[in-house]
């Protein structure tokens, strides 16, 4: 009974990512068939996830992410929290530079992006709340990366370094050497799909420890010198928001120090 119980939870599951996955409406057999749940099995449990409300259904009879799983991902402590705190220094960061701003985290050996602000520059970025993504593909996730345990950075930069299709091939020599820089400069930089530059900072929290990263996507032509001394700016704020030790915020970053493109 207990086995039987866990089969469905997991093809629960898998029906869930399957639908999350596809960013658009799916049918039930297609549901199915990108799944590989049985087409009955796929009926049953979409038909309940629906009348729970992780699911909602549109006139053509697709299926889609309800708002129910919103919900319940927006309770979450590790989120929720930062988000809050967050928020209004996202806002102003927004209204500052008017470019793109993203908060992310770490789950495991991933990025995961929580909260975002689209400019009209970067409209055709295509990260999403809830997105994923390899870490050593962002400078989000680079910060992240290069401020997670010893043993997760060694398991990463050791093992395949795959990535999205327009991610540049790295190598493991080049990773180590772009995590050393990060750590020394206090953020990162990196190039999105040949059309865009992103660049990260940390956000600690009260024990000291980097719980988030904040970036800014701006045009891959745009000197950003300016933009980053403003990003690093709001990710102190917010790491005193959140009762980082004075010593563990680094000061803003010298004029002088300012870099182009």
């Amino acid at each position: 009974m207990a086995n039987e119980r866990r089969s469905v939870l997991r093809r629960a599951l898998r029906i869930l990512d399957t639908i999350k996955d596809a960013g658009e409406g799916l049918s039930l057999s297609e549901i199915s068939r990108r799944s590989g749940v049985p087409l009955s099995t796929t009926h049953r449990i979409v038909g309940e996830l629906h009348e729970w409300g992780a699911l909602e259904r549109d006139e053509s009879g697709e299926y889609r992410i309800g708002l129910r799983l919103w919900e319940v991902a927006a309770a979450t402590p590790r989120s929720g929290g930062l988000r809050s705190v967050a928020l209004p220094f996202m806002q102003d960061l927004f209204e500052t530079t008017h470019r793109g701003v993203h908060l992310a985290i770490r789950e495991k050996d991933q990025v995961v992006f929580v909260e975002r602000f689209l400019s009209p520059e970067t409209a055709t970025d295509r990260t999403r709340v809830g997105g994923r993504y390899e870490l050593h593909a962002t400078a989000i996730g680079l910060v992240l990366l290069a401020h997670a345990p010893t043993e997760l950075q060694e398991e990463i930069v050791t093992g395949p370094l795959n990535g999205p299709n327009w991610h540049p091939p790295i190598t493991e020599r080049e990773l180590r050497q772009k995590l050393a820089d990060i750590r020394r400069a206090g953020y990162a930089t990196s190039v999105v799909r040949n059309e865009h530059l992103s660049v990260a900072a940390p956000i600690y929290n009260h024990t000291g420890q980097v719980v988030a990263a904040l970036s800014l996507i701006l045009p891959l032509n745009e000197p950003y010198g300016p933009s980053l001394a403003h990003l690093l700016a709001t990710a102190r704020g917010i790491s005193r928001a959140l009762g980082a030790p004075q010593g563990r915020i680094r000061p803003a970053m010298p004029s002088n120090m300012w870099k182009g493109g």
